[in-house]
């Protein structure tokens, strides 16, 4: 019998595993037990640290890397590498020969034979037939060529397609991500993203307690949680705070290198709290009346599942989202809107017309997209081709 279970798999993540959860530690995390699962963390450029000083903490011995979030996951991380891959072909290539060297030697310390291969990483063709496995999966989160930095997307785009005709499956989390895609890969499914439901749901729980650090201020509070990176309107979200002076915005996050606030900062009704763990988020979204799921047009958002949304409409709280693919087919639970003044009435809309009618239709609507859900359908179609291989 072909099953998932017993399997080591060798994932190339796009992410660190921690601080921030996102889609690749929701459906690892999720495997069964005896799948061993070795984590590579998205190595940084020699000057990474020059445009991100939080990156400083991730010079360190080389030959320490693992350490194990959970049983069954070690999490590694490569070296730097050098910078520029995703503008010149011929760098990215030789990182990708360095990067599946310290793979393979990882692979071998855990004594991984075969494994299933799973990369969030378009650029890792090479990477992926110099690592002997028995599946390959690309996961596909993003248009990544269209990611500020990135001048060359053709140069992206053509690493890509290099990966997507090797892949044995291929997800993607968006319709558009799909369209262009689907001619260039054997299996492809579109796969949004999702909630971690029960734990979003203590945010409706009575015994649910809300920091004493958010009690503090006025209602009605609007909160957006979340990096806020170059693609958040930022400019927006300063033009309702100056049209409605007396709402407390709330920004639960970080804020990136670089990106303009458009003076967010030094407005008086807007609180920056920095970044939470995740396991208090339900807490926080519980002391806010709206939250706010705010991203520029762009051909990224355009393309994006935004997991964000998907934790909001768990929470039960009212949601008020710009104008993107992803978040139309729930324009019956959430506000849609694109400027300042159209953003305001549909904030004020939501505030006067919530009940628990139009909370549960929240909830019921968060229940159909869970990360149990996703993985569970994710198993299935790895197995299914477990078996063609296994048949061949």
């Amino acid at each position: 019998m072909v099953e998932l279970r017993n399997r080591d798999i060798v994932c190339l993540s796009s992410a660190d595993w921690d601080p921030i959860w996102t889609r690749k530690q929701q459906v690892l995390s999720r495997l069964h037990p005896s799948n061993r699962v070795l984590y590579v963390e998205p190595p940084g450029t020699l000057v990474s640290p020059l445009r991100d000083p939080s990156f400083c903490g991730k010079w360190r011995p080389w030959g320490k890397w693992v350490s194990r979030p959970q049983p069954n996951i070690y999490v590694f991380q490569p070296p730097f590498v050098l910078p520029f891959g995703n503008v010149y072909s011929w760098v990215g290539k030789l990182n990708q020969y360095w990067l599946a060297a310290w793979v393979n030697l990882a692979v071998r310390r855990l004594k991984i034979k075969r494994p299933i291969l799973w990369t969030y990483l378009p650029g890792t063709a090479t990477v992926a037939r110099l690592i002997k496995h028995a599946l390959l999966i690309y996961d596909c989160v993003d248009e990544h060529g269209a990611y500020k930095g990135l001048v060359r997307g053709k140069t992206v785009w053509k690493l890509e397609t290099e990966l997507l005709c090797m892949a044995d499956i291929t997800f993607v989390t968006a319709p558009g991500l799909y369209q262009r895609r689907k001619g260039h890969t054997r299996r492809i499914y579109c796969l949004p993203n999702a909630a971690d439901i029960a734990h979003f749901n203590k945010a409706c729980d009575p015994e649910t307690p809300v920091p004493e650090e958010l009690e503090r201020l006025p209602r009605p509070r609007l909160c957006f949680v979340g990096v806020i990176q170059e693609w958040v309107d930022t400019e927006l979200l300063a033009g309702v705070a100056r049209e409605r002076p007396e709402w407390s915005i709330i920004l639960i996050g970080p804020v990136a290198p670089g990106v303009a606030l458009h003076g967010l900062d030094k407005m008086p009704n807007v609180f920056f709290l920095g970044r939470k763990p995740k396991e208090v988020l339900p807490n926080y979204l519980k002391g806010c009346e709206v939250c706010l799921n705010l991203f520029r047009p762009s051909a990224l958002t355009a393309n994006v599942s935004p997991l964000k949304f998907y934790e909001y409409l768990a929470s039960g709280r009212p949601v008020v989202s710009t104008a993107m693919p992803a978040v139309e087919e729930f324009a019956d639970v959430v506000a849609i809107a694109q400027d300042p003044p159209r953003f305001v009435a549909a904030v004020e809309q939501a505030l006067a017309g919530e009940n628990s009618e139009a909370q549960r239709k929240r909830l019921a609507r968060a229940g159909e997209h869970s990360w149990d859900a996703r993985v569970a359908f994710i198993e299935d179609k790895i197995v299914s081709v477990l078996k063609e291989k296994e048949l061949s």
